[in-house]
């Protein structure tokens, strides 16, 4: 699950930083922990613990989980605090001009009055999102001729999901059949007091909100009570035997499932204060364009730039133009794979990035469907527009060191993700 962690993103949802555990909110469960927003400086103090990170950054979550309740039991109190809107509270609508995806506009109070809806914050950058998109897209197939409907609110991430054209483009790359509405200004966003991609509310036809769950997973629990709700209204409904539901388990077990290395960031504002650390004695230079040293160390969660690189709040942006591949961004991970996001600046064309695992091509067995060989054995992605690309995939449990290496100027890399053995089960589009 990504938290919200942007300095402009948090000035667009308020003065205060918010930072949630995975978890649910269930009416009437008992489930309900009274999760609570956590102020930036304490929630990455209770969540660093980089003195037990390895190899890139190894995440346990219920380590996060743990460090993020505790944060969350200290805030309880505060009469500033602000939690995502609970089951039992009125869904808010979807009121004022918006670019719509798939769909006319829609209201809750009107074409989706007495329907059942899943409200679902996403990015079409996140891995997170995206690996929700197989089990929402069944649970739509499924329940949508009971009056079932899901409405993806996109609320961006880095600067060039802010464009409404460029969400169409992910929206049908990744083959979302429901409406999706535009949320830059992040108004939807605030009227929920979402704090995380993704997030989903269940809205039961009488308008109320039934279930919320922040993070990845639990589709077996949110199919169930989809049903329930449906059968508040439709008490006839009945639902084929041959719909088996799914049973919901831990895939984020590193017993079960492998380590992985938690996200990067690569931007000033995003990277130095979130995302961890540059290894290059350089350091962050916002706003300036600085030539880097390779460093003969990667730090335990970061990365090292070599060459000459712009310093974005949102990315790194690459400076000049080389006759071969020899500046790059480089990250040290472990995990069965490796996601990066990038875009192109404007003014620049697509280009070529060039991709080394362990300073040579990645191996056949290893690339991820985004990578390709050239005739002369060396590995590269093609950077047409800005989303996320996949470049590591079945990879072994040892660390590894992955460069990406632009020859023109105008690149950008935005971060880094990477998914454990049991996180697969999704299209790479």
């Amino acid at each position: 699950m990504r938290l919200l962690s942007h300095a402009r993103d948090l000035r667009a949802v308020g003065p205060e930083a918010r930072a949630a555990p995975a978890r649910d909110h269930i009416r009437g469960d008992g489930l309900d922990l009274g999760h609570r927003p956590v102020a930036v400086a304490l929630y990455d103090a209770l969540l660093s613990g980089r003195h037990e990170l390895i190899h890139g950054g190894l995440v346990s979550r219920h380590r996060l989980a743990t460090r993020a309740l505790l944060a969350a039991l200290l805030f309880a109190a505060s009469p500033a605090a602000h939690a995502e809107l609970t089951p039992g509270t009125p869904a808010p609508d979807f009121t004022g001009a918006r670019v719509w995806i798939n769909s006319t506009p829609l209201s809750l109070k009107k074409e989706l009055r007495n329907k059942v809806v899943l409200v679902d914050f996403w990015e079409y950058t996140c891995i997170n999102c995206i690996r929700t998109l197989p089990a929402l897209k069944r649970i739509y197939t499924r329940y949508k001729p009971y009056g079932f409907e899901i409405i993806g609110v996109h609320a961006p991430e880095f600067d060039f999901a802010y464009k409404p054209e460029n969400v169409r483009i992910g929206t049908k790359r990744q083959r979302i059949p429901w409406p999706v509405v535009v949320d830059s200004d992040f108004s939807i966003w605030r009227a929920y007091d979402s704090n995380s991609w993704p997030n989903k509310f269940l809205i039961g036809s009488n308008g109320i909100i039934s279930r919320q769950h922040g993070g990845e997973g639990a589709y077996g629990e949110l199919e169930r009570q989809i049903r329930a709700e449906i059968k508040k209204e439709h008490p006839k409904a009945a639902f084929p035997a041959a719909w088996t539901i799914p049973a919901d388990e831990d895939d984020f077990s590193p017993s079960r499932c492998g380590a992985m290395s938690e996200e990067t960031y690569v931007g000033t504002t995003r990277g130095s204060r979130w995302g961890g650390e540059i290894a290059n004695r350089e350091g962050f230079q916002p706003g300036k364009t600085a030539s880097y040293v390779s460093a003969p160390q990667q730090v335990r969660r970061g990365f090292s730039a070599h060459g000459l690189w712009k310093n974005n709040p949102d990315d790194f942006e690459h400076a000049r133009s080389t006759p071969a591949p020899q500046d790059y961004i480089g990250i040290r991970y472990v995990g069965s794979e490796v996601y990066v996001v990038m875009n192109l600046k404007k003014g620049a064309g697509p280009s070529r990035v060039y991709v080394t695992r362990d300073r040579k091509p990645v191996p056949a067995a290893r690339r991820g469907v985004d990578v390709q060989g050239d005739a002369r054995g060396r590995t590269f992605i093609d950077l047409r527009e800005g989303r996320m690309y996949y470049a590591i995939h079945g990879e072994d449990a040892r660390p590894h060191e992955l460069r990406l290496s632009p020859t023109e100027p105008g690149v950008a890399i935005n971060s880094f993700t990477f998914g454990n053995r049991c996180l697969t089960k999704f299209d790479r589009l």
